[in-house]
């Protein structure tokens, strides 16, 4: 037997008794790894909602370097209609909202649908590709009738657009032809969102929610905005279903939307894509 032979069967036999340092650190290394990985897995439906709100980055125009903050605004759920652990997320920049996104298990997918609720064209990205670009503004503005002048004091201004917001109804005309689906409305007394405008023409605003149960169906923007030396109340409403929808003033129709708008072409305002749920988190009815 060599020498070499000699010197090396004490130190294979040591390294197979006390195994190899590096294995050893490679090994807990590996558990630390899947350890966190199991920590930052979702558990539940919600904790998957809130991983992906951020998958889609909004951006106040193709320049902009910076995303609009996501905000989450209300938890709901449509037991009627078989959506649970809904989310209304607002994408907000410089005091705005710029978009809105729901996100709801459906059909074992969880539905990601983006409305514009600004003025501007936006962008939307994914993983740095712009995946949501509309080609024309989100929402159509206009002014309240015989609205009062905006108050001076923000306390003021967020009265009088709450009492603004009661002039307004809106209805949900639902899926089928004869709209036998359809039903009222309910507007939730608090906003959504109040707004922080940072500059421009801009005062004030908030965003309120007409809903079913506590599901937005749709929403009513209201925004005291400078035309010229004057102030004036504007308002405009957002879809929040694939459903027939129809907004009214003292009765009076004064906004439409159609039923099963087009959400698969980028170009549009309204957008939307599904992701599969793992079948752990599917809610019950919906696991096979």
């Amino acid at each position: 037997m060599s020498a070499l032979r000699i010197m090396g069967w004490p130190a294979i036999w040591i390294c197979l008794a006390l195994g190899s340092p590096l294995a050893a650190e490679d090994k807990a290394a590996e558990g630390k790894a899947v350890e966190n990985k199991a920590a930052k897995e979702p558990s539940t439906l919600r904790e998957l909602i809130d991983a992906v709100i951020d998958d889609v980055q909004v951006f106040a125009d193709a320049e902009a370097k910076e995303p609009a903050r996501a905000l989450v605004v209300m938890r709901w759920a449509n037991n009627a209609r078989g959506s649970e652990d809904g989310t209304t997320v607002l994408y907000v920049h410089a005091g705005r909202p710029l978009a809105v996104a729901c996100f709801y298990p459906w059909e074992g997918q969880l539905g990601h649908d983006f409305s514009a609720t600004c003025r501007q064209r936006i962008v939307g990205r994914r993983d740095g590709i712009v995946i949501w670009q509309p080609q024309e503004p989100g929402v159509s503005f206009a002014e309240i009738p015989d609205a009062p002048p905006p108050e001076k004091s923000p306390a003021q201004r967020l009265r009088q657009m709450k009492a603004l917001a009661e002039q307004f109804s809106s209805t949900m005309l639902g899926w089928k032809a004869d709209s036998t689906d359809r039903e009222e409305l309910r507007l939730l007394p608090r906003p959504l969102y109040r707004y922080e405008p940072k500059d421009g023409p801009l005062v004030d605003g908030a965003v309120f929610a007409f809903v079913m149960g506590t599901d937005p169906e749709s929403l009513l923007l209201i925004e005291a905005v400078n035309q010229g030396d004057v102030a004036k109340w504007q308002y405009a409403f957002v879809r929040r279903t694939s459903g027939e929808l129809e907004g009214r003033h003292r009765g009076k129709v004064v906004w439409q939307a159609e039923r099963y708008p087009d959400t698969h072409d980028p170009r549009k305002p309204d957008f939307g894509f599904g992701s599969p749920i793992p079948p752990e988190l599917l809610p019950e009815k919906d696991v096979p």
